[in-house]
């Protein structure tokens, strides 16, 4: 029988059967489910226990024949206990959470993120390739180097197919043009004049400058934004950890992927996040 998702109430343990560095202190790991699950959404999420040490949101890179797909930046002792897991060994999965990215039909798809934002872009790559109606994708990432982006060979593998449009720069110059995902971001929608939505996933101080970038340009119909970095503990909405001010929308089940209608109502957006004890800091 294929389930719709995976239990909320405790985790199911998942047996690593691939691990590979993918970039600088970032690994990537395929992880076989016990059980049959429709495949996930882009934008969605996991709560990942790593036994004796800690839980904590992931994006999800993949899923295929309940092999989920999943990439883990260094960022804290919970990371570091899973870079430190090896093939065979169990890790404890619930989900999937939240509401996933919404792409229309007929627009010029803008997916920009950098760092571990790159993982749910990854997986809504992929949807919008195995479109039957050909999609015209573009993806701009940022890195401080070359040794930081992740996903660099897949993504330049699909652009020199000509699947997909590959933006690349680093802050250093060492690979694709030297500055901001922004700048290449300015000049497309300052040459386009097809409708645009951009999607965008990794840190929230580069994600609130390309919204305030996306809302000067009319063919920019709407904005999609990954607040999955923000703090949450349960994952399914009981807890309330990871509210959002003023609204009080829950990043776990009202998100984390929030629409530009819904990011303007977001005060907190790009300013600050709350820690596990619920003191205010700045982004």
């Amino acid at each position: 029988m294929t389930k719709q998702t995976l239990p909320n109430d405790k985790p199911i343990m998942g047996e690593i059967v691939e691990k590979w560095g993918e970039c600088f202190e970032t690994y990537c790991f395929k992880i076989k489910l016990p059980v049959k699950v429709q495949s996930a959404n882009p934008g969605q999420f996991i709560m990942l226990w790593v036994p004796g040490e800690d839980e904590y949101p992931v994006g999800i890179a993949g899923l295929k024949d309940s092999i989920l797909e999943v990439g883990i930046a260094k960022m804290g002792p919970g990371t570091e206990a899973m870079h430190k897991k090896e093939v065979g060994d169990l890790v404890g999965i619930r989900g999937f959470y939240g509401k996933p990215f919404t792409p229309p039909e007929g627009v010029n798809h803008l997916l920009i993120g950098g760092g571990f934002g790159m993982t749910p872009l990854k997986l809504l790559t992929e949807k919008l390739m195995s479109n039957e109606n050909k999609q015209n994708i573009h993806v701009f990432e940022g890195a401080r180097s070359k040794d930081r982006l992740m996903y660099l060979k897949w993504l330049q593998d699909f652009h020199d197919q000509g699947k997909i449009n590959f933006h690349v720069c680093t802050d250093d110059g060492s690979y694709g043009y030297q500055g901001f995902p922004t700048v290449d971001l300015e000049m497309f929608l300052q040459e386009s004049e097809t409708p645009s939505v951009i999607y965008a996933a990794g840190p929230e101080k580069m994600m609130k400058a390309i919204f305030d970038l996306g809302k000067k340009f009319a063919n920019v119909i709407d904005m999609q934004m990954s607040l999955a970095d923000r703090y949450m503990r349960c994952g399914f909405g009981a807890c309330s950890s990871c509210a959002v001010d003023p609204t009080g929308w829950r990043i776990c089940v009202d998100g984390p992927i929030f629409n530009t209608e819904k990011l303007e109502k977001i005060s907190d957006f790009g300013v600050y996040k709350r820690l596990e004890t619920g003191e205010k800091k700045r982004i």
